[in-house]
């Protein structure tokens, strides 16, 4: 098997399992969205730079540091906080779902500002997407969650910014996909400790500290997935890495919350919903 299709799927299954533990994690503790998000994140940004030191990657330029620092300062950046939140809201596997549908806003955005063109696939596909997404959202016994619906769709919007923005920087750089993934976590680690300290000012110690236990493993997760797919996309193309991760991780994030939370996290319109935002976001991926 290709390398860049194993490295994908492992990439998909690391955040679907990010997604489960923090959902677990979340049950544990009352601390804020964004106390755990930071949480996570530095963890996360340690394990990058442990292994980019371990295995000699060279060390990122000036121009490199500013332009992954900003991609992570738009996500997860300004959006983990929002993530975490809105999977204690509507749960691991709706979250999932709608966070599936950031390839379409990458793709429009991209048709919009780096001048792509349009086919009749991607119309097709965004439509798919776009009525997986409102099975979520308009599922019955969510309409009192529907800010936690609302979290998971701006979440996917920066997650496809995101991706506009790396995809305009890729083809200038050479660092290795771990130095990437650390300036990547390590940015969005700073603006959320900001966004910690201006919320919870003389208490943000004792945040931090207390959503460190719960959050270990998440950063672990997401240490590992993001430089994973950023290895992914090193190897192989776009319109084949990014469809197969999101496809790996809606399967295994479905089954691990199945398996932890039993089957309100596998109702058959979860099912359709995940289904439905798959084929649409292969289509738009491929086109």
């Amino acid at each position: 098997m290709d390398m860049a299709i194993v490295l994908a799927l492992l990439a998909g299954f690391f955040w679907a399992a990010n997604i489960v533990i923090v959902r677990w994690a979340l049950q544990r503790t009352d601390t804020s969205p964004l106390a755990a998000a930071a949480t996570g994140l530095t963890v996360a940004t340690i394990v990058a730079i442990t292994v980019a030191l371990l295995t000699g990657q060279a060390a990122p330029t000036g121009s490199e540091l500013w332009r992954y620092g900003l991609v992570g300062a738009i996500a997860p950046g300004s959006s983990q906080g929002l993530f975490v939140a809105a999977i204690g809201s509507i749960g691991a596997s709706r979250t999932s779902v709608l966070i599936g549908t950031s390839p379409v806003f990458s793709v429009l955005l991209a048709i919009a500002f780096l001048g792509e063109d349009w086919r009749f696939a991607i119309i097709v596909g965004t439509l798919v997407t776009v009525v997986g997404g409102a099975i979520i959202g308009w599922e019955p016994g969510l309409l009192s969650r529907r800010v936690g619906v609302a979290f998971g769709l701006v979440t996917a919007l920066t997650f496809g910014i995101r991706d506009v923005v790396a995809r305009s920087f890729n083809t200038d750089s050479d660092i290795s996909s771990w130095s990437a993934g650390a300036v990547v976590l390590g940015s969005a680690s700073v603006m959320l400790f900001i966004m910690v300290g201006v919320r919870e000012r003389g208490g943000t110690i004792s945040a931090l500290r207390g959503a460190l236990p719960e959050f270990l493993a998440s950063g672990l997760m997401i240490g590992l997935a993001l430089p994973t797919l950023l290895a992914a996309l090193d190897r192989g193309q776009v319109g084949i890495v990014a469809p197969l991760s999101l496809a790996s991780q809606n399967v295994s994030v479905v089954a691990l919350a199945a398996a932890a939370f039993g089957a309100h996290e596998r109702t058959p319109r979860i099912l359709v919903a995940v289904v439905l935002v798959l084929l649409g976001a292969t289509l738009v991926s491929i086109a």
